[in-house]
């Protein structure tokens, strides 16, 4: 009877032990149906990526700027993917074992995302101190806005990517940085929201765009400075039978020019907010506006500069317009830029061609002060 009871009571026992471990366990298998997507926060270092997720949306809701974000995970992003929120230290060279350091203390979420934000290296503006109030400067200062990556439009990045070795979607931002560095006359303060260093880019940039409206308008000649005319080249096979017709005396009725081709106009910018030029002015103490608006690269087939190498002309064509702290339009035109479509790294494209495109948007400011 004893040896039965003590069977049966180390039964019991048995029983017990593992109907407690079953209840520790449980938790185990709700953690792994924690959502991944809310548990990321500012201070972490790496996300998963979720459906929808974007690369603007991540820079926004992480307060990191875009192309950083972009760079450090080599522009890719799909769903699942671990996404790194900072930068990644390089491997060490030397392969020798190091003694392992004590772990260091965790920080806030707070402290963390404020010192990623100090280590950031961009082409983006990062926050920082703004610049002087307008009363105490003591230049004449202008804001550069940079062209909507929207209103790039290129027949020749697959042939500058693949010389250059950089992913296709990088050319326009190459481009667009490069000449945004540039504009910066003499004898101005530029204050750049691409790669400056008084406000966040992303914030303001898109601010900036959805207060304006674009099309095409007549161009409009500075009083600082008289531009010629960008008109069409008369080469090319179409402009030789025109010039044999006439010749023969033979004459078609005019045809209607499409208004994108038209060299009388440029697509030029028109602000929509009334209350943009106060809120700037009032940031920045801003004297000039200079908006690039569209950038084309255009490979000109009709125009072969060496037939035999298959090398054509390429035109790199600004559209721009710069407007006084009052609202008032100072100048509006376009510059265009022949270069050679044989040329197709882009570092050389842009040292060759920028300078040139620069020095030609701002030659329709005043002398500065």
């Amino acid at each position: 009877m004893k040896s039965i009871l003590a069977y049966s009571l180390t039964s019991l026992v048995f029983l017990l032990v593992i109907a407690l471990n079953c209840v520790e366990a449980a938790p185990a298998v709700k953690l792994l149906k924690i959502n991944q997507h809310a548990m990321a926060a500012s201070g972490d270092s790496v996300y998963l990526v979720q459906q929808g997720d974007t690369y603007y949306s991540l820079s926004r809701r992480f307060g990191i700027p875009l192309d950083s974000l972009q760079k450090w995970n080599n522009n890719k992003m799909q769903t699942g993917q671990t996404l790194y929120l900072a930068r990644q230290a390089k491997p060490v060279a030397n392969t020798t074992a190091v003694a392992a350091k004590p772990a260091a203390r965790p920080v806030s979420s707070q402290k963390s995302a404020s010192a990623a934000t100090r280590t950031v290296e961009s082409t983006s503006a990062a926050a920082a101190p703004a610049p002087k109030p307008s009363e105490h400067k003591s230049k004449s200062r202008i804001l550069v806005i940079p062209f909507d990556p929207y209103l790039y439009f290129s027949d020749a990045d697959y042939e500058i990517a693949r010389q250059s070795k950089i992913p296709r979607q990088n050319v326009r931002h190459v481009f667009r940085g490069r000449l945004n560095a540039m504009l910066a006359p003499q004898g101005y303060e530029t204050i750049h929201l691409l790669g400056g260093v008084y406000r966040d880019s992303v914030s303001e940039l898109s601010r900036i765009y959805k207060s304006l409206n674009y099309s095409y308008q007549d161009n409009k000649q500075s009083r600082y400075n008289h531009q010629p005319v960008v008109k069409e080249d008369e080469k090319g096979a179409v402009a030789w039978v025109l010039r044999q017709k006439e010749k023969m005396g033979l004459k078609d009725e005019p045809e209607e020019v499409p208004i994108a081709q038209d060299p009388d106009k440029h697509f030029g910018v028109k602000v929509k907010d009334p209350n943009f030029f106060s809120y700037f002015n009032g940031q920045y103490g801003i004297d000039y506006y200079v908006f690039i608006n569209q950038f084309e690269v255009k490979t000109v087939y009709e125009n072969c500069l060496d037939r035999a190498a298959q090398n054509y002309e390429r035109d790199f064509l600004v559209h721009y317009s710069i407007y006084d702290s009052n609202g008032e339009l100072v100048s509006g035109n376009k510059v265009k830029v022949p270069y050679q479509s044989n040329i197709n790294d882009v570092q050389r494209i842009v040292s060759d061609s920028m300078p040139t495109m620069a020095k030609r948007v701002l030659s329709d400011l005043p002398a500065g002060k």
